[in-house]
């Protein structure tokens, strides 16, 4: 691992914008701030939009007295939109955005290894992605998360997404892909719509090392858990709360109807491999159901979509009600 200097003698360093989202967290934000602020280059900026939070989690954010932290208090949109907004926010000279949740620590070097990994990849749009290391509510290292078992695909993008946002980082033509798109409606989740858009035009970059402390709470939208039956337990209620297959089919609307002018004929082809348009509505198709190949990196998480995707084509489903 080369130090910053080495960066530096190779090439200027990046103009770095941190993008945080934050809803009533607070309780870690002024550590995760200082985690992020210990590394990051005094030209750099850390934006951050709050998302509607009823605690102090604003006030806590504005108590820091560093000319490179700029808060937006905003109404409540969701963690997804609330970044998506946020990326709007970056500006034109900006080389690298990053991603950062509220309750995580970043481990010392996160931004220079992220630009090790993007630095090459100027002129194509690329997104970069890294293992965590879980923590307990208190930061203690619990283990660190598997390598992928399978390399990203755009096949696989279209049906899960395993791009842990907080660990997110894009280079400048991947900030201006995004940028073009805005905030679709339909995208739930801004760090599937990366994996996927990325997936479609650029390139996704993985390194199995962890960068950040990724704290476990009660408070975690989804998370780890502590172990693999907290994980499951916890999207399990996740899924009952949600319209999982409508939110993966509203996604896939929005890449047609956002990039359809330039999707590439090679990505629109695999797209409508697996999708077919009804009624300008997006559904999956039976092929893709009965395929024998695997869409998700896990067996274990291949049957439950399919079971999805069937009840969803049998009209057990919740109404969207969105259009192309």
């Amino acid at each position: 691992m080369k130090g910053e200097s080495a960066v530096r003698s190779e090439g200027a360093t990046p103009q770095v914008v941190v993008l945080m989202s934050t809803y009533q967290g607070e309780r870690y934000v002024r550590q995760q701030l200082e985690s992020i602020l210990a590394q990051l280059p005094q030209a750099g900026r850390i934006i951050v939009r709050d998302d509607g939070s009823h605690d102090r989690t604003a006030d806590e954010v504005a108590a820091v007295e560093d000319h490179r932290v700029t808060l937006h208090r905003g109404s409540n949109l969701g963690f997804g939109p609330s970044f998506l907004t946020l990326l709007m926010l970056v500006p034109p000279h900006t080389d690298m955005v990053m991603f950062s949740d509220q309750d995580d620590v970043w481990l010392p070097g996160k931004i220079e290894r992220a630009w090790l990994h993007l630095r090459n990849l100027r002129d194509r749009a690329a997104l970069y992605a890294s293992a965590q290391m879980l923590a307990d509510a208190d930061l203690r290292p619990l283990h660190p998360t598997p390598p992928w078992p399978r390399p990203p695909t755009l096949a696989n993008a279209l049906m899960e997404n395993i791009v842990t946002g907080c660990t997110a980082a894009i280079n400048r033509p991947a900030i201006d892909l995004l940028q073009q798109a805005g905030v679709p409606a339909g995208v739930h989740f801004h760090d599937w719509w990366m994996y996927l858009v990325l997936s479609a035009f650029g390139t996704v970059v993985y390194d199995d090392k962890p960068t950040l402390l990724y704290r476990q709470h009660s408070g975690n939208v989804i998370g780890h858990g502590a172990g693999w039956i907290g994980r499951q337990l916890r999207m399990a209620s996740f899924l009952l709360r949600h319209d999982w297959i409508g939110i993966l089919l509203g996604q896939v609307q929005a890449l047609l109807r956002c990039y359809e002018e330039s999707l590439p004929t090679s990505t629109r082809d695999v797209v409508l491999a697996q999708f077919g348009i009804e009624n300008r509505g997006v559904t999956p198709r039976w092929r893709v159901i009965f395929s024998i190949r695997r869409s998700r990196q896990k067996v274990v998480h291949e049957l439950p979509l399919r079971l999805l995707l069937t009840l969803h084509k049998l009209g057990v489903r919740r109404q969207s009600g969105r259009t192309l």
